[in-house]
């Protein structure tokens, strides 16, 4: 049982930022040669908290960067489940400007493929989507694609993938 403790407000030097970084890491869920252990016994909130260790990837693989328009990324946890059998949906929404050939074939090779991502918050807090069990998969395009309307519109593609989890937890190992 995790020994419970008093929690304050803690916002390191008064900052508490919202969204996430223009950028986000992403390969294939078969790629991971070995994924961080999740928490055994936490003996405390912040222990119950984090995943220690490194996501590696097999010999000759390497996760990839993503850029994606200023504010149009966020990473959303939404509790699910019914009573005494509550888990989590992770959702990454991204919007990546253009409609060049590598986001077109990238929206071509995800779309039904299993995934993992790494998520870095404005807080440079790490989130991990995906674990062993369970990839992250691409659910649709929220904002949809395309050109816009007008020449004042923002021509690119918008994605959302999706990640159910038992637990949450930070990732602290390296990118």
């Amino acid at each position: 049982m995790i020994d419970f403790t008093d929690i304050d407000k803690n916002l390191p030097n008064g900052e508490n930022m919202g969204g996430i970084t223009q950028k986000v890491y992403f390969g294939y869920h078969a790629d991971v040669a070995t994924f961080p252990p999740k928490p055994v016994a936490p003996a405390t909130l912040e222990t119950a908290a984090a995943l220690t260790g490194d996501l590696t990837m097999k010999a000759g693989k390497r996760m990839f960067e993503m850029y994606l328009t200023d504010d149009t990324g966020e990473f959303k946890i939404d509790p699910v489940g019914e009573v005494d059998g509550k888990s989590f949906v992770s959702h990454l929404t991204l919007f990546h400007p253009g409609l060049q050939k590598k986001i077109i074939g990238f929206m071509n090779a995800a779309k039904n493929e299993n995934l993992v991502f790494i998520v870095v918050d404005s807080n440079d807090n790490k989130f991990l989507m995906g674990d062993a069990l369970r990839p992250a998969v691409y659910a649709g395009s929220p904002d949809g694609g395309g050109t816009g309307k007008t020449t004042a519109s923002r021509a690119g593609m918008s994605a959302e993938f999706t990640y159910k989890t038992a637990n949450i937890y930070l990732y602290e190992g390296n990118i």
